[in-house]
């Protein structure tokens, strides 16, 4: 069950590349050099995609979000690996779990653990929703990376 939407988190990537077309168009629209425009091409494409600052932003302000929700945390997960990112807590008071990743598309969504079966290997723990409990816009399956 989808509870919030958090997809104003995906702006960041959006603004990586909206700062790395700034960066490469200024020169370009001065009218400057072949090779100032090289030089600002190598600097900005090193700084905005060699550097994982997007992905902190989006790691530290998806922290920010899950941590201020009223709800008891027994075990909580917090992963940043390559592409994927993402937060996610247990509630065994009420059997739940709670989770906002790259692959909900940073929508927060409550399952009851229940409805899994439960696989984990090294370093990660994977999700499998039971067939006859898949309902519509919910995940068959998703992964949670342990820390390192």
């Amino acid at each position: 069950m989808i509870i919030k939407n958090y997809k104003y988190i995906k702006l960041a990537y959006t603004a990586r590349f909206l700062i790395f077309l700034a960066c490469i168009s200024t020169p370009i629209l001065l009218k400057l050099g072949i090779f100032v425009i090289g030089i600002c091409f190598v600097i900005s494409s090193s700084i905005v995609f060699g550097t994982n600052a997007c992905e902190n932003i989006v790691s530290k302000e998806l922290n920010r979000r899950m941590s201020r929700l009223p709800v008891p945390k027994n075990q909580i997960f917090k992963w940043k690996k390559s592409s994927s990112i993402g937060y996610a807590f247990t509630d065994l008071s009420k059997g739940t779990i709670w989770i906002c990743s790259t692959q909900t598309k940073f929508e927060l969504h409550i399952y009851f653990l229940s409805e899994f079966d439960i696989t984990e290997s090294f370093r990660k723990i994977q999700f499998k929703k039971h067939p006859d409990t898949l309902k519509e816009n919910e995940l068959r399956e998703f992964t949670i990376f342990t820390n390192l």
